[in-house]
C-alpha cells in the first residue's frame, strides 16, 4: 500500500507488474538511486551528530598509505591519548586512504598527493625527497651523487606496486624507458634494509627514513635529475563535522610531520 500511495503521489510507476513477476522502471531506478543519496547523508548527519554530542569518547580511525611513517607517529599518539584517555586510536594501513576516507572507514588520512579532490580537505605537510640506500662496501657508497641512468640495472628491494610512494619511484624510471627490477617487495623496513646491508639489493627510500639508518652499516646517495618527489598531505572529507579531539590529532600530526621535513 505504502508503494502504490508513493506511486500516486509522485504521479509515476515504479513497479511493472505482470502476473507474479514484478519489474522496476525507470522511474522506480531513479528514486532508488536518489533514495540511497539521501540514506548516505542521512547517515553521515547522524555521525557528526554524534560525534558532537560525545567528541570526548569513542574512537578515531587514522589511515596510513605510508606505513614507514608510523614509527615517528607514536609518540605523538601517546600523547594525543593522555589529553583524551577516553578515545580509542585505530590506526588502518592502507595504500588507498582516500577511498577509505571517502567510505567513512577512516576519519583522517595521511597520504601523497595524487590530485586535488573537491570532497576532501587537503593539507600540505611537507615534500618527501628519497634518496638511494645502499651498504657501506657498496660501489656507490663513496659517491657524492648519482645519476637515474646508473641505476637502471641495480636489484632493487621495494615496498609493494601499489605503495604510493614506490608508484611515484617506479614512474620516474618508467616515464624514461629505464627497467626497474625488484628482488624482494615487501612492507616492512627492516627486511628491506636487511636486504641491503647483505648486499643483495639497494633501496630508494625518503630522506627522512635515510636520516635515522646507522652510518656504520649505510650509506646515503643523493640522486641529481629526474629524483623522485612527493608531496606528503593529510586529508579528511570536507563535509564532516570535526570535533575537538579531531581537530587537536590534526594540529598534533601536522606539528610532528611538518617539523620532520626533509
Amino acid at each position: 500500500m505504502q508503494i502504490k500511495a508513493l506511486e500516486e503521489e509522485l504521479g509515476m510507476t515504479l513497479f511493472d507488474r505482470a502476473g507474479k513477476k514484478i519489474k522496476m522502471t525507470d522511474a522506480g531506478k531513479l528514486l532508488l538511486q536518489h533514495s540511497a543519496h539521501a540514506l548516505k547523508d542521512l547517515q553521515q548527519a547522524k555521525a557528526s551528530i554524534e560525534e558532537l554530542r560525545t567528541e570526548q569518547r569513542g574512537s578515531l580511525r587514522i589511515g596510513i598509505a605510508l606505513p614507514e611513517l608510523e614509527e615517528s607517529l607514536q609518540e605523538m599518539f601517546a600523547h594525543f591519548h593522555r589529553s583524551f584517555p577516553k578515545i580509542s586510536l585505530h590506526i588502518c594501513p592502507s595504500f588507498d586512504v582516500t577511498e577509505q576516507l571517502l567510505d567513512n572507514r577512516v576519519d583522517v588520512g595521511i597520504t601523497l598527493h595524487s590530485g586535488t579532490d573537491e570532497r576532501l580537505v587537503q593539507l600540505p605537510l611537507r615534500t618527501e625527497n628519497y634518496c638511494l640506500i645502499v651498504p657501506v662496501n657498496h660501489a656507490f657508497s663513496n659517491r657524492s651523487s648519482l645519476m637515474l641512468d646508473e641505476l637502471r640495472h641495480v636489484p632493487w628491494a621495494m615496498q609493494p606496486e601499489c605503495h604510493p610512494g614506490r608508484k611515484l619511484i617506479e614512474k620516474c624510471f618508467l616515464d624514461r624507458g629505464y627497467p626497474f627490477a625488484t628482488v624482494l617487495e615487501t612492507n616492512s623496513i627492516p627486511s628491506i634494509l636487511r636486504w641491503v646491508q647483505e648486499g643483495l639489493a639497494v633501496t630508494l627510500q625518503t630522506k627522512s627514513l635515510a636520516a635515522e639508518l646507522d652510518r656504520s652499516l649505510f650509506c646515503t646517495v643523493p640522486i641529481l635529475r629526474g629524483v623522485p618527489q612527493g608531496q606528503l598531505e593529510l586529508i579528511y572529507r570536507s563535509d564532516r563535522y570535526q570535533g575537538e579531539a579531531v581537530k587537536r590529532l590534526i594540529e598534533k600530526i601536522q606539528t610532528v610531520l611538518t617539523e620532520c621535513s626533509n
